[in-house]
């Protein structure tokens, strides 16, 4: 089985849904997704939290997210979190925290998606990646 190793260190709405696509795409072709949120990017895995699109003034960030949502629910994307959390489930895609990020920022572990690993180190990670390829998103 090929496999594809991601880090993701942003809580954009951009980064959000090219993990949606490429890890829910890699996932249905039967190719080992792996993601390790560090940073920023352990946003994208609490409960409740909303991504936003970055890059704009800060009124028309949240206003730009939901408009994006909107178009997406339009192309039968209804929940990018359900169909993540769908592809986990399947076993092809999984979510990694940053243990070290997790204690440097205090998050807890039941702030974190239900779906979601539990947290591993940066050594780890990259022994779990190793004979993959690792893309930083």
């Amino acid at each position: 089985m090929e496999k594809i190793s991601f880090i993701v260190s942003d809580k954009s709405f951009e980064k959000f849904m090219m993990m949606t696509i490429l890890g829910t795409t890699g996932s249905a072709m039967d190719t080992e997704m792996n993601f390790f949120f560090t940073f920023w990017g352990l946003e994208l895995l609490k409960k409740g939290k909303k991504p936003k699109v970055q890059g704009m003034p800060f009124p028309m960030k949240g206003m730009a997210a939901k408009m994006f949502r909107k178009k997406l629910k339009n192309f039968g994307w209804d929940d990018p979190v359900e169909m993540i959390k769908d592809a986990v489930e399947e076993g092809n895609m999984k979510l990694y925290p940053c243990q070290m990020t997790m204690d440097l920022m205090g998050i807890k572990r039941e702030e974190l998606f239900d779906f979601v690993e539990d947290p591993v180190g940066a050594a780890s990670f990259l022994e779990l990646s190793e004979g993959g390829r690792v893309v930083s998103l």
